[in-house]
């Protein structure tokens, strides 16, 4: 895993943190043109109403996605980890990794799934876990369905409060309410389409940015799963015929090795110092039965015992 890859999650946080800061400046730059659009001829509560709904919603997402990318920044941790306890061959792969994060929970259920002998199905794995965390987005996408029907919701009112005024308008020709309902209407209409997109827009973007982080990390843990932990849990056919391969092909180097030792000796300097070595064996032999004579005549004449 990249440097880049490591810190995707924080990468999109300092996004978010840039745009923030930007959308402020924006909005302090241009606050009178956005005071005139949202405050402005306001003889209903429609239009604080519609864009104070638009605005919660928006926030709303955006507080989910920010607990997302710190959730994702951990796991991301989790994983750089793991990947680091795997490369040094640590008894405890799981050292210095929180308990509840993904690859954690993952090896606990394979290490479960070895100990009550049941053979461990990646695919199944995979699936649930891709299903979980979907659950975790439902929220994002919830508001992202809707953020764009609210702003039509408030485009619909408002025009809705335009013709009354306009109607207004009609039958008195001089009705000064009936104009202002119908400015009131267009002004209405205009800023809750305006918040609708912006916030739309913004949420899409940071959305799909979540996804592809999602994506990303249960991408990572399946190829660790797939290439450093079904090796170790799963024992199939496969893998028996290519460990007995690797026994034979050790097996082999072994006797090979051992032929090529044995050429590299003097066959017959061995013979010599085999003779040898036999020869002192049998004088050794020889002097130990006369020492053991010897110290049985000596007792037998210091016991008085009768000589065979």
């Amino acid at each position: 895993m990249s440097v880049m890859q490591q810190h995707m999650s924080r990468n999109i946080l300092i996004q978010l943190a840039v745009i923030t800061l930007v959308t402020i400046l924006l909005a302090v730059y241009f606050s009178d043109t956005l005071t005139m659009i949202y405050f402005s001829n306001q003889q209903t509560a429609a239009g604080y109403a519609i864009n104070g709904l638009i605005v919660a919603l928006f926030f709303t997402g955006m507080l989910r996605i920010v607990m997302l990318l710190f959730h994702y920044q951990r796991e991301e941790a989790a994983l750089t980890i793991f990947q680091q306890n795997l490369d040094q061959d640590k008894p405890d792969l799981l050292h210095g990794i929180e308990l509840d994060s993904i690859i954690s929970l993952r090896y606990d259920t394979m290490e479960s799934m070895r100990l009550q002998h049941a053979p461990v199905h990646h695919q199944s794995l995979a699936a649930t876990l891709l299903a979980h965390e979907s659950t975790r987005t439902g929220v994002i996408r919830f508001i992202h369905n809707i953020l764009i029907l609210c702003g039509v919701l408030g485009t619909i009112i408002s025009l809705s409060i335009a013709l009354f005024g306009a109607s207004s308008l009609l039958e008195e020709a001089v009705s000064s309410t009936g104009m202002g309902m119908v400015i009131h209407g267009m002004s209405t209409a205009l800023s809750t389409t305006m918040s609708a997109i912006i916030c739309y827009l913004l949420l899409a973007y940071f959305f799909t940015a979540i996804q592809g982080l999602q994506t990303h990390i249960l991408a990572l843990v399946e190829q660790i799963t797939a290439t450093r932990l079904m090796p170790r849990f799963n024992v199939t056919s496969e893998s028996v015929n290519l460990h007995a391969v690797e026994l034979v092909s050790q097996a082999h180097l072994l006797v090979q090795s051992l032929h090529d030792n044995f050429e590299a000796l003097n066959p017959e300097g061995l013979k010599q110092s085999i003779e040898k070595a036999a020869e002192d064996s049998r004088l050794q032999h020889q002097e130990l039965l006369v020492q053991l004579r010897e110290i049985s005549t000596a007792l037998q004449d210091g016991f008085r015992l009768p000589k065979e």
